[in-house]
């Protein structure tokens, strides 16, 4: 239960609390603090709990594979260093960039 501490400070399975306070304790911790001191404690009301919306899994593209352009003899491709816009060495012919 949500409490207001309203004692200078005390010790509670919560750790150390002071005059202020707002805490969660055990109703059997409340009952034992109320009977020993009255007025130590304001009970507060509960906040209402809302249940958390289920996230829809966001689907992750691939990254694309890109594939090293070959010559027709199986050896890698180089790139033409005279056609800046085209990149002759990757099968798409896109900039690594």
């Amino acid at each position: 239960m949500r409490v207001l501490v309203k004692y200078r400070s005390m010790s509670t399975c919560a750790g150390r609390v002071k005059n202020g306070d707002i805490v969660d304790l055990p109703e059997a911790e409340i009952k034992r603090i109320l009977t020993t001191k009255p007025n130590a404690l304001e009970i507060l009301p509960e906040l209402p709990t809302e249940k958390p919306t289920p996230k829809k899994p966001v689907a992750k593209k691939a990254p694309v594979k890109r594939k090293r352009a070959r010559k027709a003899d199986g050896t890698l491709k180089a790139d033409d260093p005279s056609t800046p816009d085209i990149n002759e060495a990757w099968e798409d012919g896109k900039h690594l960039n």
